[in-house]
């Protein structure tokens, strides 16, 4: 039997277990998901790569189990496993990587108690690829939340290092949640993956991360404060206020670094009327050249997303340091059941730069979908797979 032959072979058993799995689910209770992806990828000037994704996911009660292969036409590619429980007051979660060797486990647990939570993350990775070089850390949490609209995280890294990136990379709270429209594009297409904190070698301290914040009474404020060994590393400051009659909210961010100099300066407008948004992102940034001021202005951008006839639309238009057309993203969603349909086009300042669609249709609880990308060249990714949830 070829490679690819038992490549096929492998998925097929796994589709047909998957399967046997759902039966058994009806009987006993129990939720889950199922999905098979194929993955086609022009690679210049003659070739392509194939690339088969498996997912698989299970529940029952407080207990919860993931994992994803992926194959592709040279051979196993990844493999990643996630579990995790609660019991009570204290969950537990393990989450492990190889791709294709051995490179990520981290064991999680949790304890919230009266609005308090304690936890504390084991992490053992590989940090030098093929070499097997292999380092332990340990992220310890304490966050609070028992005042009413303030709370408190902090987070303290042994052998670890950007710990800001336990909290989805968030580095400025406020400003995520009201440049909602901005990262709702970036996902649009493309899977976005959760990051990770970056281990070091040695067992030492290497990282105090703390965050305060305030959402009350229509005020909106957060501090991220970053410290090392050497102590102050780095500070992001955010200031708003939010009304709730119109809907409008403003917010300034300031990054300050290790010299107390400010390194990065943002305002946001956010305006609601109806069923129209409406974003104002502005940006100054640290010179390229000398200047006797510590930022200048790096670029601007604006959003609007508005409902038509069941579609929603998304426009971004962003202009550069110098005030000149920079990028614009155009998104379409459209959902007439069972039917959803999901297009994105980004143009530059030489034009037409990609495409992104995706077509899917559900029904029974099984869910088909295709995806297709495709640029100035030709095409660069077409996809196809379903999802079964039971």
């Amino acid at each position: 039997m070829t490679r690819l032959g038992a490549r096929l072979l492998i998925v097929l058993m796994s589709t047909f277990l998957a399967i046997g799995v759902v039966a058994c689910g009806e009987e006993f209770g129990f939720s889950g998901n199922v999905g098979l992806e194929l993955t086609y990828t022009p690679v210049p000037p003659l070739s392509y790569n194939i690339e088969t994704g498996l997912t698989l996911g299970l529940s029952v009660a407080d207990f919860t189990f993931e994992a994803k292969t992926i194959f592709d036409l040279s051979g196993f590619q990844s493999q990643e496993f996630g579990v995790a429980v609660g019991i009570g007051v204290v969950s537990i979660a393990d989450e492990i990587l190889f791709d294709p060797y051995f490179s990520w486990n981290q064991l999680s647990v949790d304890a919230d108690i009266v609005g308090i939570t304690v936890g504390v993350d084991l992490i053992l990775a590989d940090i030098a690829g093929q070499t097997a070089s292999h380092s332990m850390g340990t992220v310890l949490e304490l966050s609070s939340g028992v005042i009413s609209g303030f709370s408190i995280t902090t987070l303290t890294g042994f052998g670890a290092t950007n710990l800001v990136n336990l909290l989805g990379g968030i580095e400025a709270p406020h400003s995520y949640d009201l440049l909602g429209l901005f990262y709702n594009l970036n996902g649009l297409c493309v899977a976005q993956m959760e990051p990770k904190v970056t281990m070091v070698p040695n067992f030492y301290f290497e990282e105090e991360f703390v965050r305060l914040e305030i959402d009350f009474c229509g005020i909106l404020s957060s501090s991220s404060t970053w410290l090392d060994w050497n102590g102050f590393v780095k500070e992001v400051f955010e200031f708003g206020y939010r009304f709730e009659e119109p809907c409008l909210a403003f917010l300034t961010a300031i990054t300050i670094d290790d010299s107390f100099a400010i390194t990065g300066l943002d305002f946001i407008l956010d305006l609601g009327i109806g069923a129209v948004q409406f974003t104002s992102w502005t940006s100054f940034a640290p010179p390229t050249t000398p200047s006797v001021l510590p930022v200048v202005f790096s670029g601007q951008r604006f959003a609007v997303s508005f409902e038509i006839f069941g579609a929603w639309i998304t426009s971004e238009t962003g202009f550069d340091g110098s005030f000149l057309f920079e990028r614009q993203r155009l998104a379409i969603v459209a959902e007439i059941e069972p039917v959803t349909f999901t297009s994105l086009t980004v143009f530059d300042g030489l034009g037409f730069s990609s495409q992104c669609l995706r077509a899917g249709v559900t029904f029974c609880g099984v869910t088909l979908y295709t995806t297709a990308a495709f640029d100035v060249i030709g095409v660069t990714e077409v996809s196809v797979g379903f999802e079964l949830s039971f």
